[in-house]
């Protein structure tokens, strides 16, 4: 039928002549609810959505938009008649695209029909989605039957998409000019909404599988042209990548996972359709670097018109679920649970505060028996890392041989006696987490030079290996040997020890920490009567006078394994010096002021105010005043001030 004769034909049935009841019943209905909410059949277009309406519907209906590209553009891409144009509705009568326009002004466009726009009854009157909307079937509409003026000039057939619960989403209506109608497409719109439903479908029971799927993150993408666009993702994708979730709508894969040049490796992989199984990866993203495995696999299917790239994601699978039984998850102490008054040893706690808030590599340093792991784990724990995996290993507890296969693990058959599963290195466990390294004065050379290029490429082979493994740790070394006089005698490499030591923290020995002595040594006692179930026990005070004179060679662990020893086997409420002084036998050596200083006492022992306390270290100092400062556990600054303040020269 000719335009010409659409509009004559429009014109009669708006006199009320008797064509109007030859109308299909449905439409006729229309017509009648049409005129009921006196809609301007001469003026009205389809009303224009706002910005916030038009987002809130294409995030209603992101799925079937995806599906719908899917299959309609493969049908206009092989169109017999450029005037073809296919409309996509959504249930509400929202129009959300028209493919197949060209950028200039076409058929559709000079009669005002536009995307974004709303076409329910009550706006536009009677029209091929209103229609075919109330009857939910398929509907062939002629131009003159639709009762504005805009829809006149053209032929419409509509299908509707249902959900597979059979609840009605969408419809599409297929346009054409009215003097080039073609009877097939009728049949071609019933055949693009039973793909697009079938297309919903696949990807529904696609989401049902990966978002049930609590250990790895997986992304469904569809590649249009350049553009690798997002179908479906779950939250476990952005917990792995490090990133915070975020709305999928149009989500393209470039705003998840940097583009080009960065991450080369993993976007040739998707670029060339590459299927990948476990692969490890460290990938860059907004927020840094995220080391991960990654599958993938390609799918197209011509029935169904999808062409896109499945990724799996998971994080280091094998050594994420090594590390709770290698570690422990053992940074348990925390810096509350470090004991200690005495002002040095309040400064080396307030510096490792700071050093935990930044990044860079740590150097413990110690007699041995000072804490430097309790350290360690407290850094660990107040750090960014503190939620990752805290891993330790004493390097010189492990022969030269072995302990490069406990560092960096070993592939299958590396050695005699290796597992044939090979073996997940302590680097490995410690990805993103904490690496401590106790006694690295301990390490081998030949190890110390491997160790160097791990913490410079961040990246290690293991031991019979060729894969490069990419790796994000933090390492806080330990140690109880001066390391430049190491360095002087060739064995300790000077470059490990200034990439080790980046920030260094010094943790005074315990006779050099006055009264803190006697806080260990309540809390070592009470934690041990509770232990073993015994009423409370004391320190008499020639016990706490003994325990200030003493010099602790072991420190705060001698401390501890005495007093275990003593309250062990000790049935009296009051420990004497008696009892220590049997405990430790021929070991037992009296310091002297010259040799060692004396530790100090609570004064509420002795009954002592602040100015006796100073007399009598400067009386047991000799009146050295630096040494009794030491003694007080005060800075010399502080020292010479209080001195004024008592009046005392």
């Amino acid at each position: 039928m000719r335009k010409l004769e659409n509009v004559e034909k429009w014109l009669e049935l708006h006199e009320g002549t008797a064509l109007k009841e030859a109308l299909d019943k449905d439409v006729l209905n229309s017509w009648k609810r049409s005129a009921a909410c006196h809609v301007d059949h001469i003026w009205t277009l389809p009303k224009e959505l706002s910005t916030s309406e038009m987002e809130k519907a294409k995030k209603t209906y992101r799925r079937l938009t995806i599906c719908s590209d899917w299959a309609v553009n493969h049908l206009i891409e092989n169109s017999i008649d450029d005037d073809i144009r296919v409309l996509l509705f959504g249930k509400d009568g929202v129009l959300l695209r028209i493919y197949g326009a060209p950028t200039e002004p076409d058929w559709l466009s000079e009669w005002g029909i536009t995307g974004g726009t709303k076409w329910t009854e009550d706006i536009v009157g009677a029209n091929p989605f209103s229609v075919g909307n109330r009857k939910k079937a398929f509907l062939a509409m002629e131009g003159s039957q639709c009762y504005c003026r805009f829809l006149v000039e053209g032929s419409y057939y509509y299908a509707p998409i249902f959900l597979n619960e059979g609840e009605l989403f969408g419809s599409i209506v297929i346009a054409i000019p009215a003097n080039k109608n073609h009877p097939f497409l009728g049949a071609v719109a019933m055949t693009l909404a039973r793909m697009i439903e079938l297309d919903m479908f696949l990807f529904h029971s696609i989401d049902i599988f990966v978002n049930g799927d609590e250990d790895s993150g997986s992304i469904f993408m569809r590649q249009n042209k350049d553009r690798y666009e997002v179908v479906i993702i779950n939250d476990q994708v952005f917990k792995i990548l490090g990133l915070n979730k975020t709305d999928s709508y149009h989500l393209t894969l470039d705003e998840l996972i940097l583009p080009l040049p960065d991450n080369r490796e993993f976007w040739g992989i998707i670029q060339s359709k590459k299927s990948v199984d476990d692969k490890p990866l460290q990938l860059a993203v907004k927020t840094g670097k995220a080391f991960v495995n990654i599958s993938t696999s390609t799918y197209k299917a011509n029935q169904f018109h999808p062409d896109g790239i499945a990724i799996s994601f998971s994080i280091n699978s094998k050594a994420g679920k090594l590390a709770p039984k290698y570690t422990d998850n053992n940074a348990r102490f925390t810096f509350n649970d470090i004991i200690g008054e005495n002002e040095v040893m309040m400064e080396t706690v307030k510096r490792s505060k700071i050093a935990a808030l930044s990044d860079s590599n740590i150097l413990i340093q110690g007699e041995s028996g000072v804490g430097k792991d309790v350290f360690a784990q407290a850094i660990h724990n107040a750090s960014k890392r503190g939620h990752k995996p805290f891993v330790a290993i004493n390097c010189a507890a492990f022969s030269k041989e072995l302990i490069a296969s406990e560092l960096f693990g070993y592939e299958s058959g590396a050695f005699t006696g290796a597992k044939r599963e090979g073996s997940v290195g302590k680097f490995e466990i410690a990805n993103h987490g904490t690496l401590f390294l106790d006694e690295i004065g301990d390490m081998p050379m030949e190890v110390q030079s491997v160790l160097l290029r791990v913490l410079e490429e961040k990246n290690f082979r293991k031991v019979g290996g060729n894969r490069l493994i990419e790796v994000d740790v933090r390492i806080i070394a330990a140690t109880n040997k001066n390391l430049k006089e190491l360095i002087e005698q060739r064995l300790f490499r000077e470059d490990l020890f200034y990439r080790l030591s980046v920030i260094r923290i010094n943790i005074p020995p315990l006779k050099n920490r006055g009264g803190d002595v006697f806080l260990f040594a309540e809390y070592f006692i009470k934690k041990l009567c509770a232990r073993m179930g015994k009423p409370d026990i004391r320190l008499s005070k020639s016990a706490m006078e003994f325990l200030g004179r003493y010099s602790w060679p072991g420190n705060i662990r001698e401390l501890q394994n005495l007093l275990e020893g003593i309250v062990s086997t000790h049935e009296e409420s009051l420990i004497s010096d008696k009892e220590i002084h049997n405990y430790l036998g021929d070991y037992f050596m009296e310091s002297t002021v010259e040799e060692q200083l004396p530790m100090s006492i609570p004064f509420d022992i002795y009954g002592m105010d602040e100015k006796e306390k100073f007399e009598m270290a400067l009386k047991k100092c000799r009146n050295n005043k630096t040494k009794a400062a030491e003694y007080l556990g005060l800075s010399r600054s502080t020292f010479y001030r209080r001195m004024q303040e008592f009046g005392m020269n």
